[in-house]
């Protein structure tokens, strides 16, 4: 029993081996000077990173460019699909959002994950994997605002429901680090510039392991993205998903691994954290 204690402690260190800075400074040699991806990390460990709501989001202008929606449904194109489609929508993070706009992002946003596919192949060796072995599935890109207050109050509820001493206004803004309220905001999958997806490894036909998907099924404590609850296999996965889409020209959203963006706010204020004339290029589409 002793031995078989031990085993498994042993087991569990080697799963849980390093930090976040840890594995940062590993592979410093495939960051940029200036990563948002390192400065993220940085901000969450210090507990700075802002919300998608924070007022340093929410002051960012928008002025909107009118550039195309396309339909990735439509594009016909190697190695970037939907997820497969539900039965129902939200059936379950195997599945696409199963809603009739969930295939349409920006034109932009679309070449982003194009490029983000050239650079999961030439980061592939560097994380265990084969040029060519690791896909992009999306989850959603555009959600009309209707869906979207639908799942900010489904998980106000929720999280009310776990929390009975939270006050209402506590409520309103936790639920804002996981579903972006369409009160007083413009939330990022309304304008078309914003992704959720996930990565596919075509060679075993499986999903690559970035940890739990989805703040939609219930409780979401490991879905920020530098959470050091997750196992060293899953921090590996995420920080080749992350150094991809950075090369991209993509931004994460930090309390979501799966969520990418272009040309939004969140984007903007990464990308830009000193400039003076920070633009955001996307409203909502009506």
């Amino acid at each position: 029993m002793i031995i078989k204690l031990m085993c498994l402690i042993g087991l569990q260190a080697s799963i849980f081996a390093m930090n976040w800075n840890e594995f940062i400074e590993i592979h410093r040699e495939l960051f940029s000077d200036e990563s948002v991806v390192a400065k993220q990390c940085e901000a969450f460990s210090k507990s700075e990173a802002p919300a998608i709501v924070d007022s340093r989001i929410k002051s960012i202008p928008i002025c909107e460019n009118y550039e195309e929606l396309i339909d990735l449904r439509l594009m016909n194109v190697e190695r970037i699909s939907m997820m497969p489609q539900p039965n129902s929508p939200f059936e379950g993070p195997d599945f696409n959002s199963g809603l009739p706009n969930a295939s349409k992002m920006r034109a932009s946003v679309f070449l982003k994950l194009q490029g983000m596919i050239d650079q999961l192949d030439e980061l592939a060796i560097s994380f265990g994997y084969e040029p060519g072995q690791v896909d992009i599935l999306v989850f959603e890109g555009l959600r009309d605002l209707g869906t979207q207050k639908m799942l900010f109050d489904k998980k106000l509820e929720e999280i009310l429901f776990l929390n009975p001493d939270m006050s209402f206004e506590m409520a309103e803004k936790e639920t804002s680090k996981w579903v972006s309220p369409v009160k007083n905001n413009t939330p990022v999958h309304s304008t078309g510039a914003a992704v959720d997806l996930r990565l596919w490894d075509n060679k075993n036909n499986c999903f690559l392991d970035l940890g739990p998907f989805g703040v939609i099924w219930g409780h979401a404590q490991l879905a920020p993205t530098f959470s050091e609850g997750i196992s060293d296999i899953q921090k590996k996965n995420r920080l080749y998903c992350l150094i991809a889409a950075e090369r991209a020209g993509l931004t994460n959203y930090v309390y979501e691994w799966w969520h990418f963006s272009f040309g939004d706010r969140y984007d903007v204020y990464w990308k830009d954290q000193n400039g003076q004339e920070k633009v955001a290029l996307y409203g909502s589409v009506q």
